[in-house]
């Protein structure tokens, strides 16, 4: 924290004793979110095996650091957080929904289920969660019959939602997961949709839960169900917990090949984090898994997040930040950030990389201009990385030249050299009453000195 505070004065100091610099028009790359083409740490392979891997700070909207974020991967069971944000945004989850042996039909045999059976009735809620911390690929399909009527139908909804939400290089297939020719998606696709996701509580809340039970339905006893992320349960394996990981959405493409959404969390500050693909092994004689390349490699990129960068409150809402000339306008215009902005700093930042740029809307501000009218934006740029930016308003009117306001006169009056009558009259009434003042002690003194010369003339005469 004392790292922390201390970046946060040297920023405040380089805003006040540097000038931003001001341009016409943008130039630069979009600033630090997730379309971000170049990371806050850059893009240089940090982790071992991962194919593809994007961290992301949620809560100030900054890319902190990117890997292959735009290749195209099988999303595997990351396909069910898609899913699940349909259902919750389409359907009742204490809706009643039977099972259909259409549903179990489309899931292949020996993937991971909950045992669901044709004629069972579950609620929706209760699906989610089979679905979200169980892996149950039975119950995603379950789910998806249920909201769209159908698996097709679903399906397009799945890939329209995507488009909506700015994946440019995604294609789902199915709502599980389960590997299929020509499905795929990104890392930057996979968080830009937990993301949104992450903004419903209900999401939050099955993207967190380690255990849930299921209750008894027509057809079964009671499931219990524990997350297949091993960082958040010790319940199945006991060396990968991680008391930083708050959520997290599992996928396999074979046992040794996985991959992991999660979210994390230590000292106020929030990241998500997509390891696609990472690498595992088996032990010597090949019967179980000796490591989890998705969650070691996630320890990994958690390690570097919260030991090299820390937030900071970079812009700070009407505090002036430069002068505009506007064209026509009685004066200039000063400007501000209209909101306070925070981002991601490196601890040992460099402050020479540091600069503010104030961008205009348009090259030329025209007159009127009223406060708090948007005229720009302003960004703090770090080692040519823009990393924050806000948009700059007004701080105050700015009229036309000559459309100054000319005082009422009050009515009947009569103007006398832009005076009226009345005001020159008391005018000229005070100038008399102060003559007067300063003229009578002058005209005594004249009065009493003749008097005095005269009784002297008096006297001469008379010796």
């Amino acid at each position: 924290m004392r790292k922390i505070r201390s970046f946060s004065v040297l920023l405040l100091i380089l805003l006040l004793w540097n000038c931003c610099n001001c341009y016409a028009v943008p130039t630069a790359d979009s600033c630090m979110t997730l379309d971000a083409k170049i990371a806050l740490a850059g893009s240089n392979q940090l982790l071992p095996t991962a194919q593809a891997v994007v961290l992301y700070a949620p809560d100030c909207d900054t890319l902190v650091y990117s890997w292959r974020a735009d290749s195209p991967l099988d999303p595997s069971g990351m396909n069910k957080i898609m899913t699940a944000l349909l259902a919750l945004e389409c359907g009742n989850l204490n809706s009643i929904v039977t099972v259909t042996s259409t549903a179990l039909n489309s899931v292949e045999m020996g993937a991971m289920s909950a045992g669901l059976k044709a004629g069972e009735t579950l609620t929706l809620r209760d699906l989610l969660y089979l679905m979200m911390v169980g892996s149950a690929n039975d119950a995603a399909a379950v789910i998806a019959e249920h909201i769209s009527g159908s698996q097709a139908a679903f399906i397009k909804l799945m890939n329209q939602r995507a488009q909506e939400l700015g994946c440019t290089n995604t294609v789902f297939l199915n709502p599980t997961g389960l590997s299929a020719d020509g499905q795929h998606s990104t890392a930057r696709d996979l968080a830009k949709i937990t993301a949104f996701a992450l903004k419903d509580q209900q999401f939050v809340e099955l993207f967190s839960t380690v255990e849930y039970t299921v209750p008894a339905s027509n057809m079964s006893t009671e499931r219990k169900v524990i997350t297949t992320n091993y960082m958040m349960s010790d319940a199945s394996v006991r060396d990968q917990l991680d008391s930083r990981v708050t959520g997290g959405k599992t996928g396999a493409l074979s046992t040794t090949d996985r991959s992991l959404i999660s979210t994390a969390e230590k000292d106020g500050q929030q990241y998500l984090a997509v390891v696609m693909s990472a690498k595992g092994s088996m032990n010597s004689s090949g019967t179980s898994v000796r490591s989890f390349g998705n969650f070691s490699e996630t320890k990994l990129l958690l390690d570097h997040a919260f030991s090299q960068y820390g937030q900071c409150q970079l812009l700070s809402a009407n505090k002036v930040m430069a002068q505009f000339t506007v064209h026509d306008g009685e004066n200039d215009l000063a400007v501000s950030s209209r909101q306070s902005v925070c981002a991601l700093m490196p601890k040992d930042m460099q402050a020479d990389k540091i600069v503010f740029r104030c961008i205009q809307t348009n090259e030329n501000i025209s007159a009127p201009v009223s406060a708090g009218n948007i005229v720009g934006i302003v960004q703090l740029w770090y080692d040519n990385i823009c990393v924050a930016q806000g948009d700059l308003i007004a701080m105050h009117d700015v009229r036309k030249m000559g459309t100054s306001a000319v005082p009422i006169q009050p009515h009947g009056s009569v103007e006398v050299n832009g005076l009226n009558t009345l005001t020159t009259v008391c005018l000229i009434v005070l100038s008399c009453v102060v003559l007067g003042v300063f003229s009578v002690p002058v005209v005594l003194r004249m009065i009493h000195v003749t008097r005095y010369r005269a009784r002297r003339k008096s006297k001469q005469r008379s010796l």
